[in-house]
């Protein structure tokens, strides 16, 4: 077994139907506000320059700080914090399950395509025969907040979805399928900068290719060539991030969620 994965008990979704996000959301507080906005406004300028293509990946930089700020916690506490990175969830379970590190099952698995070679069923044949069809047979959010840290991000552990939008726009089906892997949609928190208050700097206007897309799915990532765990590297000829601790929000900061 290459990978962890949670259980298949029926969920808090119910099948068929659109979901429209409405009300106030749950599970994410001011503290979580606070600190996953001064991540964002500091992506949002720094970014992470990539050896593949020389990118401005914003994406890798939320998940650089937020492994930085894991280290810190685990070295302090001996125990992660509640904000876990880059999780990929195979959307075909109910509710969808978490793939974890066979060898530690806090830690995401950082291969997704070496897992469908090794776990999905029918292998890579099988995974691409749902891709034609049109299914979204995995999804990954930015950012997963779970009640329990010593626990892996299953949906009953979850506090909250976060998806950062830096500059393109959500889907519908994106939408719906985080608020399955929430289970609740109140659950689910799409956050944008200017909720955060980011300053519009002159970094953030230079011609970049936002890689949004391949953060969501982790399709055309995988067959666009940058398959693997290759985007656990750091900022080519940049010194580590440092970590982003969590602070009281900004002075006329609202956050209308």
């Amino acid at each position: 077994m290459s990978g962890y994965v949670g259980s298949e008990a029926p969920g808090g979704m119910s099948a068929g139907g659109q979901t429209t996000i409405v009300g106030a959301r749950t599970g994410i507080t001011p503290h979580d506000k606070a600190f996953l906005c001064r991540v964002m406004c500091n992506c949002g300028k720094v970014g992470v320059w990539t050896r593949g293509g020389g990118r401005l990946q914003r994406q890798r930089c939320v998940e650089q700080r937020i492994d930085a700020e894991n280290a810190r916690s685990i070295a302090e506490t001996g125990q992660k914090t509640v904000y876990v990175p880059e999780v990929n969830y195979i959307m075909t379970t109910v509710p969808p399950s978490p793939i974890m590190s066979a060898d530690d099952p806090l830690k995401p698995h950082d291969d997704l395509l070496g897992y469908i070679y090794n776990n999905w069923p029918g292998k890579m044949k099988g995974y691409l025969e749902g891709k034609k069809t049109g299914l979204d047979q995995t999804r990954r959010p930015d950012v997963v907040i779970v009640q329990d840290p010593s626990q892996p991000p299953e949906q009953s552990n979850i506090r909250a979805v976060i998806e950062m939008k830096f500059d393109d726009e959500l889907t519908r089906g994106q939408a719906a399928d985080y608020i399955k892997i929430a289970g609740d949609e109140a659950k689910y928190v799409p956050l944008k900068k200017a909720q955060c208050g980011c300053p519009d700097e002159d970094a953030e206007k230079e011609p970049a290719q936002s890689t949004q897309r391949s953060t969501t799915t982790d399709t055309d990532e995988l067959f666009g060539g940058n398959a693997g765990g290759a985007h656990k590297t750091g900022p080519l000829g940049l010194p580590p991030l440092p970590p982003v601790g969590p602070g009281p929000a900004a002075p006329g900061i609202a956050f209308p969620f």
